[in-house]
């Protein structure tokens, strides 16, 4: 049977009066037998000193002295000799004589000097205090007092306080009583309210008096009562927010009722399926495309989960998922999920253009290696010829390198995420005329003359090596393709505003305008043939996109025919 909170409350201050009065009893007990023997100790401690004093002014007849002192300090003394006989003794009973007297341990302390204590039974088995000290001329003066009385007050005071306790409790119990009460009383109070509370009367107010944590707990419980009124209409506003979610998604989502009904339909269902009146309709209703309504209606009659691709009238391509809604939530329901596949359709498509782009360039390099491989090795061909069959397999397998080079390259930048490059302070002065360096041979090879206008504090926020691996594709791309003969190619470098301008300018035959937009797409090329001459793999400038981007900047390309071709990048400045 469970109890009340009045009723634990009032066991559980009778229980803590309990052990706080056992405490004190047990304490009290303890101590005021430990203050009476010291005492006890004290005092015979005084009347031996005294004692010996007599003893040591020379007066004899130790067995009438003894007999004095024992009526001057009321307790049994004893005088012993330098070698612990008994000399004289006020209680003949009181000791034990012979070699074991003289060597009890209170005996031997006094011998030495020192005041000696012990605790024996005495003649009638009741226990004594005993205090031995010297006495002078070597005697020893022993005192013997019963513990008698002291265990007759300590038990004494023990009844007294036994009575007392039950008074206290009797009185603590009568208080707890009334202090149950006065707690549990509002605590009634609050739990009638709760229960108001609980069966939907939230203007409910809990009382509040006393002003301690009962009275805290009321307020609290009013503000609570407050607060579930005010979430009743924050549901709505929740009903709201969900939809917001939904109107927010990519994915289409259709809910239909037992009836086929659409009860709700998100903007990208409506987009997907081109219509913007599903709700209360049905989907054959609401839609144009039967091959929509047709894949729904069918997951519905199975009763099950499906997930298809459907094609369209418009031309979009969708992911359909149909899942049954079951339990409280869905009562016959279903929820339908659209998934538009148009872009990733597009993108499946540029792959495969790469996958036939790289096919494509790598067919040539690779049959001509083949087809001259087979010559070397089924004919006999000259010194000549082989070295030239030689020669040309090198080239294309170069070819072929640096090829897989680019599409490795230009792999590891997209995987990698813009943040991985360190935006650390590049100094552009030194990267161009390392690239300078660099670039000094191919130049020379080709006639064309590599001019630097950077000024020397120009410093941007990049990637050291991705900067000069950008300048180094756009210097080699400007005397490959600028002009044929004596052209000169420019880096300048100026301050624009929170950007470094970095420029790179052939004054080669020009790109035509309707190239300029594709010019950063992998395998792209103006003039293919041109191209594979001078060894391109049609990746450079795919590579040097990702570069800049990758360091928070921007690269565009401006050009006319015959007016040379110039790229402008777009950095970070430096601020520092």
């Amino acid at each position: 049977m469970p109890f009340k909170f009045k009723t634990k409350l009032l066991a559980s201050h009778v229980a803590l009066v309990l052990a706080v009065v056992l405490i004190v009893l047990l304490e009290l007990n303890r101590v005021l037998g430990a203050d009476l023997e010291r005492q006890l100790d004290e005092r015979l401690l005084q009347q031996a000193h005294g004692a010996a004093q007599w003893i040591g002014d020379g007066r004899r007849h130790p067995d009438k002295l003894a007999a004095r002192l024992s009526l001057v300090v009321h307790a049994d003394v004893t005088i012993f000799d330098h070698d612990g006989n008994v000399v004289g003794e006020s209680n003949p009973a009181a000791h034990t004589v012979g070699v074991e007297e003289a060597s009890l341990p209170e005996l031997v302390l006094a011998r030495e000097g020192k005041t000696g204590y012990a605790t024996r039974a005495g003649p009638t088995g009741e226990p004594v205090r005993l205090v031995a000290v010297p006495a002078g001329d070597g005697e020893l003066l022993r005192l013997a007092a019963p513990l008698s009385e002291i265990r007759g007050t300590v038990l004494a005071m023990r009844q007294r306080l036994l009575v007392a306790s039950g008074v206290a409790i009797l009185a603590a119990l009568l208080l707890g009583v009334l202090a149950a009460d006065v707690v549990a009383r509002p605590l009634r109070a609050m739990t009638a309210s709760a229960t108001r509370l609980a069966h939907g009367d939230y203007d409910t107010v809990f009382p509040t008096s006393p002003p301690d944590e009962i009275g805290t707990l009321g307020t609290s419980l009013t503000s609570l009562a407050r607060e579930l009124k005010s979430k009743i209409g924050d549901l709505t506003t929740e009903r709201d927010r969900l939809s917001a979610i939904l109107s927010g998604m990519a994915e289409g989502v259709l809910v239909l009722g037992a009836d086929g009904k659409v009860q709700l339909a998100n903007p990208a269902a409506e987009g997907i399926a081109g219509t913007t009146a599903f709700v209360g309709k049905t989907l054959y209703d609401a839609v144009s495309d039967s091959e929509l309504a047709s894949a729904v209606s069918s997951a519905i009659s199975r009763g099950e989960a499906i997930e298809t691709e459907l094609e369209l009238a418009s031309g979009r391509s969708i992911v359909l998922y149909v899942r049954p809604l079951v339990g409280s939530l869905g009562a016959g329901g279903t929820v339908a999920v659209l998934r538009d596949l148009t872009g990733l359709r597009k993108l499946m498509t540029t792959r495969r253009d790469f996958v036939a782009n790289v096919s494509h360039e790598l067919r040539t390099p690779v049959t001509a290696i083949q087809g001259y491989a087979e010559t070397l090795l089924g004919k006999s061909v000259d010194a000549a010829t082989a070295r030239q069959f030689t020669e040309t397999m090198h080239r294309h397998a170069m070819r072929i390198g640096a090829l897989v080079e680019g599409l490795l390259r230009l792999s590891e930048l997209e995987a990698r995420a813009p943040s991985a490059h360190a935006a650390e302070s590049v100094d552009v002065f030194a990267i161009a005329s390392q690239v300078k360096d660099t670039m000094r041979s191919r130049a020379g090879a080709a006639d064309a003359t590599v001019s630097i206008d950077v000024e020397e504090r120009s410093r941007a926020l990049g990637d050291p090596r991705g900067l000069e691996q950008v300048m180094e594709n756009l210097v080699d791309n400007a005397i490959k393709y600028g002009k044929s003969s004596g052209g000169t190619v420019s880096v300048r470098s100026r301050k624009d505003g929170d950007h470094v301008r970095l420029t790179v300018e052939d004054d080669g035959p020009g790109i035509e305008a309707r190239h300029l937009p594709r010019l950063f797409e992998r395998f792209y090329r103006v003039d293919p043939g041109r191209s594979r001459d001078k060894g391109g793999s049609g990746l450079g400038l795919a590579i040097v996109k990702h570069l800049v981007e990758s360091m928070g900047g921007s690269i565009e390309a401006a050009s006319a025919p015959g007016k040379g071709t110039r790229f402008t990048v777009l950095l970070p400045r430096d601020q520092g």
